[in-house]
């Protein structure tokens, strides 16, 4: 009887080990990641990169938020947001000679996948707020940092090209993390197979036990 008990004890530890493992693979390969955010104010007026024109100004006061994982788990992907929005709520004038604002942004993370790949043009108008947003994708485990670009854009009338400003350079940075070597799949197959484990060596644990 004794060695029956000692028996199942050691299947009754092992059983918890299984279950334990099992868990913290699981939950590895399901915690959603943490974000990193910023915010930059845009004054309205005069652009500090742009030229000598009246021409070449924020038209308003905006807010620019940009988001992004901290870490992903390799071959998952996350996303990226950018948002700008109006303060200024009061009406433009047509003085302005623009009544909205010509937004461009580019997010620049090598090696890592982005989709849409390169950059995004998109008006603002009075009083509104533009979303953009992409995917990134983690294909190699590491480090990667990266910039986003958001520029205003101004038609220039006597060349009759559209003059980019910068107005941000936001620097970002994501890790691409494993476990055991190996993405969230196998992560997920580790812990199916343990908790199977911890069910056969616990039913084992009882019928020894008995």
């Amino acid at each position: 009887m004794k060695r029956s008990s000692r028996f199942s004890q050691v299947l009754y530890t092992l059983s918890l080990a299984f279950l334990a493992f099992g868990l913290f693979n699981l939950a590895w390969a399901v915690w959603p990641p943490p974000t990193d955010a910023i915010q930059i104010m845009i004054p309205a007026g005069s652009l500090p990169a742009a030229p000598e024109s009246m021409l070449f100004i924020s038209l308003s006061e905006y807010a620019l938020n940009i988001s992004w994982p901290r870490w992903l788990r390799q071959g998952e992907s996350g996303t990226l947001h950018l948002v700008l929005t109006d303060l200024d709520h009061s009406p433009r004038t047509v003085e302005q000679n623009q009544l909205a604002q010509v937004i461009l942004a580019e997010p620049a993370i090598y090696p890592m996948q982005i989709d849409p790949l390169g950059g995004i043009q998109a008006i603002l108008g009075d009083d509104q707020e533009l979303l953009l947003a992409w995917e990134v994708a983690g294909e190699e485990q590491g480090s990667f940092p990266g910039k986003i670009f958001v520029s205003f854009g101004f038609y220039d009338e006597p060349t009759e090209e559209l003059v980019t400003v910068p107005v941000a350079v936001v620097d970002i940075y994501i890790q691409v993390v494993t476990l055991w070597g190996r993405g969230a799949g196998f992560a997920i197959g580790l812990g199916v197979v343990s908790l199977v484990l911890w069910g056969v060596l616990f039913i084992l644990g009882r019928v020894v036990a008995k």
